[in-house]
């Protein structure tokens, strides 16, 4: 593509961190603490079950916003390879019909 300097080496390391920090993401919600129990905060003067629903709610709002925030990362990886394979693929040398094998 003329007038254009791409580094690939710059978009595949973007890739790469990409990625990474999606594992990290799909880490951090595999490792989620199951769900809280009432035990877990005593008596709180008949609290204590809002107490664990509203925490439940929180990990289980946390743990989706986790997952997706990995799957977007996954898909911002696919895309920048895309990317590349698309400019590689563009910067080629176009073979005529009659000169392929």
């Amino acid at each position: 593509m003329a007038g254009f300097e791409i580094y690939f080496d710059t978009l595949e390391e973007c890739a790469t961190k990409a990625k990474g920090v999606a594992n990290q993401f799909k880490s951090a919600a595999d490792e989620a603490p199951a769900s809280v129990g009432s035990t877990c905060f005593g008596d709180l003067e008949g609290s204590s079950d809002k107490l664990v629903k509203a925490v439940n709610d929180l990990e289980a709002k946390i743990d989706a916003e986790m997952r997706h925030v990995q799957q977007n990362l996954t898909k911002v990886e696919a895309a920048i390879h895309q990317v590349i394979d698309n400019v590689r693929r563009v910067d080629l040398p176009t073979v005529s019909r009659t000169e392929q094998a």
